[in-house]
């Protein structure tokens, strides 16, 4: 008697993990395994005391509802398969827009001014941005006066605390802020630019922007 048998749809007809040898899928029993084990069954009863009609019809049965739901898990894929063909071709039709992602980073050349992007969850009385280089040192901080809640902007001419020229490279920045009576107010950085290129991979699609890779589930805004 095998009606007590549930085999497990994972392993279904997947010869393929079977024949990877994949231990996890050893000791389960898919559609294949289940039928040779009905027949086996049916040629070693005893014949002077058969099987009953209504044990059979339930093993039946239960061999019918795993071949069904096989083949909606098999459609299920399907489709998996086909709607995610769907979005990454609607992907491809950012590169070129310009948007918003977080981040910190600024990718500085010589003699050239950058906008910093960052936002408020309130009005701040005072906004002070820190700039950092490759190292992690200090170069700068630059002094807002009050920012209303929302997207700001902080422009960096280039230039250190003494005023001199930084080299180009790799900088990153940093926003504190607080109200007027010197509680901290949460601020978020993002950086801007144009997508050159969508990468699809195993963690997701992703998009580069200033040469940088983005999920493409951080970017905030698309526009021309």
């Amino acid at each position: 008697m095998i009606s007590g048998l549930t085999p497990n749809l994972t392993a279904s007809s997947d010869s393929a993990g079977a024949a990877s040898g994949d231990v996890a899928n050893a000791n389960e029993l898919g559609k294949n395994d289940f039928l040779k084990l009905l027949v086996a069954q049916l040629q070693a009863q005893d014949p002077l005391d058969p099987q009953s009609a209504e044990d059979f019809s339930a093993q039946l049965a239960q061999f019918s509802s795993l071949e069904q739901l096989t083949n909606v898990n098999d459609n299920l894929k399907q489709i998996e398969s086909f709607e995610q063909a769907v979005n990454n071709s609607s992907l491809v039709n950012l590169i070129g827009k310009n948007v918003d992602s977080p981040g910190d980073r600024i990718d500085y050349n010589t003699d050239e001014t950058k906008t910093l992007n960052f936002s408020l969850s309130e009005e701040a009385a005072q906004v002070s941005v820190d700039i950092f280089d490759s190292t992690g040192n200090k170069v700068t901080t630059l002094t807002l006066a009050s920012q209303s809640a929302g997207n700001n902007q902080a422009i960096w001419n280039g230039k250190d605390a003494e005023g001199k020229s930084v080299p180009p490279g790799a900088y990153t920045f940093q926003v504190k802020a607080e109200t007027i009576n010197g509680e901290e107010i949460s601020a978020t950085t993002f950086v801007s630019g144009k997508i050159t290129d969508v990468i699809f991979g195993q963690d997701g699609a992703q998009a580069v922007i200033n040469g940088q890779k983005t999920a493409v589930s951080e970017i905030s805004r698309v526009s021309i």
